[in-house]
């Protein structure tokens, strides 16, 4: 399995007495080439599992195995490097930087790895390409439309050749053409073999993963196998 989840809690107290359960004991194993989505209203917890699964936030219980690695028991030095070298992020709001072009924010996830070389800047060149920006690659994000943005963000996650791609919403700003481009790439990622964990409350989008996982206060509590694509 590419990525592994089990028994992950993360609750908040918004008050004295009020807790928040935003993941409440979920389990979840996908493999290389499947696609799962997560889906559920605003609120369910899926971005919070999100980014437990990724790496970026601490659980109060629970599992998450990277691979053979199990990411809240080594140190937070080597998680951080397996996280930049095994995962991908897109998120529905892009993230990127403002005043660098587009080249420079695909080869963001490279700096302090100590492996740029003309060859890294040549797979950032050939992924830009790949997502049809080529005359667009001296472009800063704010020139950009929001779907040209959304396919840098996308450039920019799988630069590092991740094995795993979570995606938060990756459509949730983007017209149903763009859409339609974004959710193709992703697929074409899990195509070649790497495993993506996908969030949304569009249902329509969970219908072109291999599995949809229905989320609801914290907890899954279904979950549909799709034929393969």
């Amino acid at each position: 399995m590419e990525l592994r989840i089990n028994g992950l809690k993360k609750y908040y107290r918004t008050g004295k007495e009020k807790e928040v359960k935003a993941v409440d004991g979920v389990s979840l194993e996908i493999g290389k080439g499947e696609l799962v989505s997560v889906n559920g209203p605003s609120g369910c917890g899926k971005t919070t599992l999100l980014l437990i699964s990724g790496g970026l936030m601490n659980p109060d219980h629970g599992e998450v195995f990277l691979g053979e690695k199990n990411l809240y028991r080594i140190s937070p030095d080597v998680r951080d490097r397996e996280r930049v070298t095994k995962v991908g992020f897109v998120f529905q709001q892009f993230y990127l930087v403002p005043y660098i072009n587009i080249l420079e924010n695909v080869l963001i996830p490279t700096i302090g790895l100590n492996s740029y070389s003309a060859s890294v800047e040549q797979r950032a060149r050939d992924l830009i390409d790949h997502f049809n920006l080529s005359d667009r690659i001296d472009h800063k994000p704010g020139e950009l439309s929001t779907g040209e943005r959304q396919r840098v963000a996308l450039a920019r996650a799988l630069i590092n050749r991740p094995s795993v791609l979570f995606a938060d919403e990756p459509t949730g700003n983007l017209d149903d053409y763009n859409a339609e481009v974004v959710l193709k790439y992703i697929s074409e990622f899990a195509a070649d073999g790497g495993a993506v964990l996908l969030v949304t409350h569009d249902k329509r989008i969970s219908r072109q993963a291999h599995r949809s996982v229905r989320m609801k206060d914290g907890r899954f509590v279904g979950d549909d196998t799709n034929p393969v694509k």
